[in-house]
């Protein structure tokens, strides 16, 4: 009998570098200072909010060998209190009742998902479904970071590719696609249907501060820069004067913000669009199953290491 197999998706992310001055971001290092052997799972809980009991926890972790790069996975953990958890004990009784299941346990946790990552210095790639915003691990690392990061705070954004068989030049437009029954806003494009066209100087601030709002290594210095760059890719007669950094770099932090991959599009000067799908960057694989039906995670592990050494060479 063959062995039960898992087709999963890996996403790729860029660590934002916080120190301009640095060539990386140093991230590795400062996840050594707390992930270490003394470390336990207690000290690892991220309580979501003060009035809930919702947590997020580096449940488990392993370091390549020489610290290249680290290998976890995420728990997303629930209070049992609400019920759906049955003490073992209760099955010496004769009977069991839906009141006892219920009761439920303050002191207990429940699971409720999971996804797997492993990030180097300048990488991260993860299984974490497309329909979740990277905030949720972002916002993880540098809550686990924080008694040793100072005053940095990490960004993490998807890491982007031209189209297969399109060159740079050949961009004529950015389409932000909102969703089912609000207009989309489409810059350089001429009035496609059901949407709002407008030259991208003309786009109001309120747009721009959505498509950044949690970029916040673009200063707003930076960020006109990123603005001529888009103009450049849209508006100059030769877009090709935009270097390759920094369509990347836009195109990181605008599809950061937008989890379905209709709702952004590249338009090429001879009408062809290319969704999210085409822009980001990810590879999908083929992991085994145990018994138990379980990844394993062995093998999830170094696919995700070729992952982030094609990245390395390639990006």
């Amino acid at each position: 009998m063959a062995n039960k197999t898992a087709k999963i998706k890996l996403r790729a992310f860029r660590i934002l570098n916080p120190a301009l001055t640095e060539p990386h971001s140093d991230i590795i290092p400062l996840l050594q200072k707390v992930l270490t052997q003394e470390s336990t799972a207690q000290q690892r809980r991220m309580r979501l909010n003060e009035n809930d009991a919702d947590e997020d926890l580096l449940s488990n972790f392993a370091w390549q060998q020489n610290y290249s790069y680290l290998f976890g996975m995420m728990l997303r953990i629930i209070p049992a209190d609400n019920g759906g958890v049955i003490d073992s004990g209760l099955f010496a009784q004769h009977t069991i009742t839906m009141a006892e299941v219920n009761a439920g346990d303050s002191n207990q946790s429940q699971y409720k998902d999971h996804f797997y990552f492993a990030i180097n210095k300048e990488y991260l790639v993860t299984n974490l479904p497309g329909s979740y915003s990277i905030d949720r691990l972002q916002t993880y690392i540098n809550w686990l970071l924080n008694p040793v990061r100072g005053a940095r705070l990490f960004e993490i954004t998807p890491v982007t590719k031209i189209p297969d068989g399109m060159k740079l030049s050949e961009i004529r437009g950015i389409e932000f696609i909102g969703s089912s029954g609000a207009p989309s806003v489409t810059a350089g494009v001429v009035n496609p249907a059901n949407s709002t066209t407008t030259k991208m100087q003309e786009l109001k601030t309120s747009l721009l501060d959505l498509l950044f709002a949690d970029t916040s290594s673009i200063s707003d210095i930076e960020r006109d820069q990123i603005i001529s760059a888009k103009l450049l890719l849209t508006v100059k007669r030769k877009p090709h004067d935009m270097a390759n950094e920094d369509y990347h770099r836009v195109m990181g932090a605008v599809t950061r913000q937008i989890t379905n991959d209709s709702g952004i599009a590249i338009i090429s000067r001879n009408g062809n669009k290319f969704t999210g799908e085409y822009i980001k960057v990810v590879q999908d694989i083929i992991v085994e199953k145990t018994t138990g039906n379980r990844l394993v995670e062995e093998q999830l592990k170094q696919k995700m290491e070729m992952f982030l050494n094609e990245l390395n060479k390639n990006f």
